[in-house]
């Protein structure tokens, strides 16, 4: 990757950014894509983009843009490890067999990648195909309208107060002792 297109694809996620905090997130989506098309491992591209097919809800667009992003970010990465292979051969051979016996490189010979940006997006992929595969069917309004009831259409009548005159209360008795059942 030349410098020239780092610093172009840059420049085009800043106008991106400057679109979206403007609220034009057509816009800022296209700008985004032409930044991650020019440098792909540019991740701040891929990762906007995403947030913006989550906002729009367009679960189907964000699955086939990981997937992308996946492959490209991945390419990219071992374009750049070729690249500094070829530039470093003496420094590459000289660590090998111990980079070997570390556990470190891949069967083909490149260094393993742990890289946490593909380990989300791999993680954020699994969980919209899911969420995709189980989603409920939303139902469907039937063609009869549904009546109501017709206890439920019309107000219960209201209940008349009672005032101290219509309320009739029993007399309160006394409080004394009474007395048991007497002995003689």
């Amino acid at each position: 990757m030349s410098r020239r297109k780092q610093i172009r694809s840059k420049e085009q996620f800043a106008a991106a950014l400057e679109l979206e905090r403007a609220g034009d997130d057509a816009a800022a989506l296209k700008l985004y894509r032409k930044s991650a098309i020019t440098d792909p491992a540019n991740s701040h591209a891929w990762n906007r983009q995403m947030v913006l097919l989550r906002k729009a809800k367009s679960k189907e667009d964000e699955v086939k843009l990981i997937k992308l992003a996946i492959a490209e970010y991945r390419k990219s990465y071992e374009t750049k490890q070729q690249d500094w292979l070829k530039e470093n051969q003496a420094k590459a051979d000289s660590t090998r067999e111990l980079a070997h016996v570390l556990g470190l490189l891949e069967p083909t010979g490149l260094p393993k990648s742990d890289d946490t940006i593909i380990g989300k997006w791999q993680t954020r992929l699994y969980l919209l195909e899911y969420r995709i595969k189980n989603a409920r069917k939303k139902k469907r309004p039937s063609k009869k309208p549904v009546s109501k009831s017709p206890k439920s259409a019309a107000p219960a009548p209201a209940k008349p107060k009672q005032t101290a005159a219509t309320t009739s209360r029993p007399a309160k008795k006394k409080a004394g002792k009474t007395k048991g059942p007497s002995r003689l």
